[in-house]
């Protein structure tokens, strides 16, 4: 099947699709306009930049040099372009470290899209480095409605940050596997390419994230406590069950509010058996299940307290905190309200001028 029929698929442009005839070519200029970006222009060109600056940067020429002040990561297992060149340059062992992170949403929250944009290029603004250390996209299922796929097509269009997988929309169904084993295949580099002596080249990633849509992330929190931390067999993000005493004892896994794997484990995941067999069900106890089943993830980094959710005026309790200064990430942000709270405390318009109101 060529990519434009299966990109109509996705979109929903198959038989007995509800498009009518005056909005068909609209649909296919838009859909094709998604399948040039996402899969053709900027599989390799995932810039965070490209939120705030039009995408100027060259590939793998980023600085990245500003650190932040974080206290050291826990280890709890006790061990230590154009379409016809669109190319990464090859990373050298002592660079900084590079993550992708998946925002996992909806077709239809083109709001809450805006919003992460225009956060997380303000932060990239305030500490330019966070260019050449992290890469942010949007990650959905296969966009069924019409109207989605125009506007979803206008938004990658612009900002070049959709991943489109090639699954039905679900959240426990198997779309964090589908995310991860797609990752790994669009940027397997074991064939050397790049590496300049047909040796294989290092990964473009060390690590790929897995968040949610409701957590606020600190861009710089977070790679400041990742430089610390173990680049393979690595498994990242605030451990549950935290309270041993009073929650059902079931082995243990990363809050899916937001947690990394090192690159070897994203490419484990995407070929191994446990995963393609069994990935129905809750997906962050399922990505635990798969690690622990295989004996995997020898570096686990426990990021409690600095990973929470939104306490509110709920009670505190392991995993639900008041805000802290060297927080990572906030999790279970489901309306505006919240998210003004989160912003306000970590000042986040600390660059508004008098002149811009």
């Amino acid at each position: 099947m060529s990519s434009s029929s299966s990109l109509y698929k996705q979109l929903g442009l198959g038989a007995g699709s509800p498009v009518s005839a005056s909005h068909l070519l609209l649909l296919v200029l838009g859909a094709g306009f998604l399948a040039l970006t996402v899969f053709v222009v900027h599989p390799n060109e995932f810039r965070i930049q490209s939120f705030f600056s039009g995408g100027c940067g060259r590939p793998g020429t980023d600085a990245a040099t500003a650190a932040v002040a974080a206290s050291p990561v826990k280890n709890v297992s006790g061990g230590a372009s154009d379409a016809a060149a669109a190319t990464t340059a090859a990373r050298s062992p002592d660079d900084d470290v590079r993550v992708l992170i998946g925002i996992q949403t909806l077709p239809s929250k083109y709001e809450r899209r805006n919003l992460l944009r225009t956060i997380y290029s303000l932060q990239a603004r305030e500490q330019p480095s966070l260019a050449g250390s992290v890469d942010v996209r949007f990650v959905f299922c296969n966009v069924t409605s019409p109207v989605d796929a125009v506007l979803v097509s206008l938004e990658a269009i612009r900002h070049g940050d959709i991943i489109v997988l090639d699954c039905a929309e679900n959240m426990d169904n198997g779309k964090t596997y589908t995310f991860f084993s797609t990752v790994a295949r669009a940027f397997n580099s074991s064939d050397g390419s790049g590496s300049g002596s047909g040796s294989p080249a290092p990964p473009r990633y060390d690590y790929v994230m897995k968040a949610d849509d409701d957590t606020y992330l600190r861009l710089a929190a977070l790679v400041e406590s990742l430089r610390g931390a173990a680049r393979r067999d690595a498994y990242y993000g605030l451990q549950m069950p935290c309270d041993r005493e009073n929650f059902y004892p079931f082995p243990p896994f990363m809050s899916g509010m937001g947690y990394a794997l090192s690159w070897d484990l994203v490419q484990w995941v995407a070929t191994a058996e446990e995963s393609r067999r069994d990935h129905v069900g809750p997906e962050d106890m399922w990505t635990g299940r798969w690690l622990n089943l295989a004996g995997k993830a020898k570096n686990r980094y426990d990021m409690s307290p600095r990973m929470y959710n939104y306490r509110g005026a709920s009670p505190p309790s392991c995993f639900r905190r008041d805000f802290a200064p060297d927080t990572i990430a906030v999790h279970m942000l489901k309306d505006a309200a919240r998210w003004a709270e989160t912003l306000r405390y970590f000042n986040a318009t600390a660059a508004l001028r008098p002149s811009h109101l």
